[in-house]
């Protein structure tokens, strides 16, 4: 079975999303018109990313709000620092600067998407 199948039924079944679907190699889960949920596997490699993106945030370039993810960030040496480096959660705050935090996430989608799918519901009922 394709590492996306089992992820797409929790997805639909979660009733947070108006679409899900596999767009390319990941998953989108739209929320509304201007924001959504993608995922990221490679079951290769293990690499991974969860993003909740909102595409009317003012800061140019990425429109990430928040997720998980396995890239170092060259540019951000306190990633380095991190017990579960380079596995982080990061958080864009109200200035638009990344914090980033450890993460118990490996590159396990079926393990990771029900803390995904609740950090999402808490953040949309705020």
């Amino acid at each position: 079975m394709a590492w996306y199948a089992p992820i797409l039924h929790k997805l639909q079944d979660s009733g947070l999303f108006s679409k899900v679907y596999l767009a390319g190699g990941k998953v989108r889960a739209e929320i509304d018109t201007s924001r959504f949920l993608d995922i990221h596997f490679d079951p290769k490699s293990g690499s991974y990313s969860y993003a909740l993106i909102d595409l009317t945030i003012h800061y140019p370039g990425d429109k990430r709000l928040w997720g998980w993810d396995d890239f170092p960030h060259p540019g951000y040496p306190q990633l380095k620092k991190l017990s579960s480096y380079p596995h982080h959660f990061q958080k864009r705050t109200p200035e638009g600067e990344w914090r980033f935090t450890a993460s118990s996430f490996r590159g396990h989608p079926e393990e990771d998407i029900d803390t995904v799918l609740e950090t999402l519901s808490r953040y949309l009922k705020k």
